[in-house]
């Protein structure tokens, strides 16, 4: 009896419970019937009332009031606390108050929904703003948001251009700390690196270099700090100093440099007995075996021949050192020569041994060490090993010029350094090659230059400008050129038509018919009191303390004060010379700087005496002649010019000869061209022969190929 009894208390009790909870759905409904008739009043009032008893459902409800802009409750703040109140009290709903809420699209997915919508309202908030710090806060409080990667971009890209603005190693170590995971963090640990290291060693110390390689052995360049510490330790070229250098820096990554330069300044006659006082003083060399073989290879000068339509390389005297076997090949340099195989560059060293293989689609001489590669259209750059030290992937590619290359990747130029580093980010229409201290740019198509760390010395405000001196820049505005101050960058308000070259801390400058010198300064020294002539801002360089001028149609002259030495008297003069030709009564003659005639006048041309001989003329044919009047080079010749301090290079109607200075033929007038090799070589085509001189020896290289 009493079981029965509470069977019945128990099914009533769960009857009350039964509708208790429908009375909660059933009044809460109510709400969302009133949100539904846009009753905001009456929605905010049920949903705040049954917050305690439907967290969820009512936390939903008020969340979509807040969102709304219909309304005078709308606060996108109060909308994603009250959507995240909803979120975390969805598991706590009952079943039966989910599905009885479904008709009013309450469930996980709908509140899913408005907190996207309140996340990307709220973004676009952001977007008008773009605050570093709100968008931070807006990434961390909207993990589930679409627009939290493009908050952290946006972040991450404010933050960086901060720390840009601000140009220190520590702005962007401050950067990473904040901001470990960000994609610009590759990109903002290299700016930390290169501008710590610019830090660290402004002074271009010595010991800073040291200092900087001991304390932070991480940075890369650190290996442009061992670079620094090897140059500045062996400035002199000194054998002493690359000793000094390998005893104190046995760990520099140049130890294996320093001994070869030591060697290759030791060996200065490559002798046996040479060689074998090298092994008794230096017997730490590393590389003996390798100097042995070498040694007697880079005695011998490695001439490219062709035989049956391929190439290889003979000695002087006809020997077939490497077999013609190769498509076409260049000459050694840095003990490496290219050579083209199946259509493919490599490079091959003196024991025709493949050093890279061949595999570019074309290639340059090794110059300190590298070369510049082409494959699939780009280029790179490569060292001795066939290791890439700038990937193939620029369109065009500098030589290495004072330790930096220009790069273009896409349609800009940047600028990496001799380990591949990018030293200066891509920003220029064009680049040019390093040249004591800067490189001429062009930024938004105006023309600037730059220093090695990518700061302007000279704005880019001008069509055109060239260096004039260590302080001035040379611009052309117009028909004139105008001196511009390098750090201030004012414009002188001298003006030019032409303008020389600086020899002696002179320049001509020629204006309005007139010729006046100024120095580095661009300080007017000798008056416009000079009569202007035919390239007269080149020819009136001085030449040591020294220059030609002209007044009133005659030539004389003058000092570096402007004082005329040799009264203006000519009506032609040659350049500043040891004797200097003149014209007197229609012949040529020679005189010195105190204008006493040394040689009559008693040619039909002739210019100035350089390095001992003068050019004459007689009869249409040209010679050159001793300061005693003695024919050294014989005037037969169509045409006579300075090969070199002690060649002449002669022509006999279009055939090409050589002089030496003591007035030796050494190369007959036989030859259709000559070609420059380098400053002992001269390669020289005779019809489908091709020959040699070396400058060195005086000698015609004649090559007897075998058969």
């Amino acid at each position: 009896m009493y079981f029965c009894s509470m069977i019945r208390i128990i099914q009533s009790l769960f009857i009350f419970l039964l509708l208790a909870t429908a009375s909660y759905a059933g009044n809460i409904s109510k709400g969302f019937d009133a949100l539904k008739q846009y009753n905001y009043f009456e929605a905010k009032k049920v949903f705040t009332k049954y917050l305690k008893k439907e967290p969820s459902a009512a936390n939903f409800g008020l969340a979509t009031i807040y969102f709304r802009s219909d309304n005078p409750f709308h606060s996108l703040d109060s909308a994603y606390i009250t959507i995240n109140l909803a979120e975390q009290a969805f598991t706590g709903t009952s079943d039966k108050s989910k599905e009885k809420l479904k008709k009013y699209a309450f469930d996980y997915l709908a509140i899913v929904e408005l907190r996207s919508k309140i996340s990307n309202a709220m973004f676009q908030l952001e977007l008008k703003s773009l605050n570093e710090t709100s968008l931070d806060a807006f990434q961390r409080n909207h993990p589930w948001a679409q627009e939290r990667f493009t908050a952290i971009e946006l972040r991450d890209s404010i933050g960086y251009s901060v720390a840009v603005k601000v140009g220190t190693s520590a702005a962007f170590a401050e950067f990473m700390k904040k901001y470990p995971e960000s994609l610009l963090k590759v990109k903002a640990q290299q700016e930390f690196y290169r501008l710590q290291y610019r830090e660290k060693t402004t002074t271009g110390t010595l010991s800073a270099y040291m200092s900087f390689e001991t304390s932070f052995p991480e940075n890369p360049y650190v290996r442009d700090a061992q670079d620094q510490i090897f140059a500045i330790s062996t400035k002199t070229n000194q054998i002493a100093d690359y000793a000094a250098f390998i005893k104190r820096f046995p760990g520099n990554r140049n130890i294996e440099q320093a001994w070869r330069k030591l060697y290759q300044l030791f060996m200065i006659d490559f002798s046996t007995e040479r060689l074998e006082k090298f092994k008794t003083e230096y017997p730490n060399y590393p590389f003996m075996q390798e100097l042995e073989r070498d040694q007697t290879l880079s005695a011998t000068l490695f001439l490219p021949f062709k035989k049956n339509g391929m190439f290889g390389w003979i000695d002087v005297n006809g020997n077939i050192l490497i077999p013609a076997q190769y498509a076409s090949v260049g000459f050694f340099k840095d003990g490496l020569a290219w050579a083209e195989k199946s259509g493919k560059y490599g490079f091959i060293n003196k024991a025709n041994e493949v050093i890279i293989p061949f595999q570019f689609e074309s290639v340059t001489d090794f110059e300190k060490g590298r070369a510049i590669v082409e494959s699939n259209g780009l280029y790179g750059c490569i060292d001795r090993s066939g290791a890439f030290i700038v990937p193939v992937q620029f369109k065009d590619l500098g030589l290495l010029s004072e330790e930096l290359m220009y790069a273009q990747k896409d349609s800009l130029y940047g600028y990496y350094d001799a380990f591949g580093f990018q030293r200066i980010a891509p920003q220029f229409d064009e680049a040019y090659s390093f040249e004591n201290g800067k490189a001429k740019v062009v930024y938004q198509g105006l023309t600037g230059f730059i220093d090695p760390y990518g700061s302007f010395i000279v704005k880019p405000l001008y069509e055109s400008i060239i260096p004039f001196s260590d302080s001035l820049f040379l611009t052309e505005e117009g028909d004139f050129y105008e001196f511009v101050k390098r750090k201030t960058q004012t414009i002188l308000p001298l003006k030019a038509d032409a303008v020389g070259k600086l020899v002696n801390d002179r320049a001509a400058v020629e204006f309005d018919g007139k010729i006046g010198y100024v120095n580095a300064l661009g300080t007017v020294v000798i008056p416009f009191q000079y009569e202007a002539y035919a390239n007269s801002s080149v020819l009136g360089t001085f030449n040591g303390n020294y220059a030609k001028a002209a007044s009133k149609g005659k030539y004389g002259i003058i000092d570096r004060s402007g004082k005329a030495i040799v009264p203006f008297q000519y009506p032609k003069m040659g350049a500043v010379g040891t004797l200097i030709a003149v014209e007197k009564n229609g012949k040529w003659g020679f005189i010195d700087l105190a204008n006493q005639m040394q040689i009559a006048p008693t040619y039909e041309y002739a210019e100035s005496f350089v390095d001992g001989l003068g050019f004459v003329q007689n009869l249409t044919l040209f010679g050159a002649i001793n300061s005693k009047n003695q024919v050294v080079i014989p005037l037969q010749y169509t045409t006579i010019s300075k090969l070199d301090k002690n060649h002449y290079a002669v022509t006999v109607g279009a055939k090409n000869g050589i002089y030496n200075a003591a007035g030796k033929l050494v190369v007959p007038a036989e030859y259709n061209r000559m070609q420059k090799i380098n400053d002992d070589l001269y390669a020289l085509f005779k019809g489908t022969e091709l020959h040699y001189f070396q400058v060195s020896t005086d000698k015609l290289i004649i090559p007897q190929i075998p058969e």
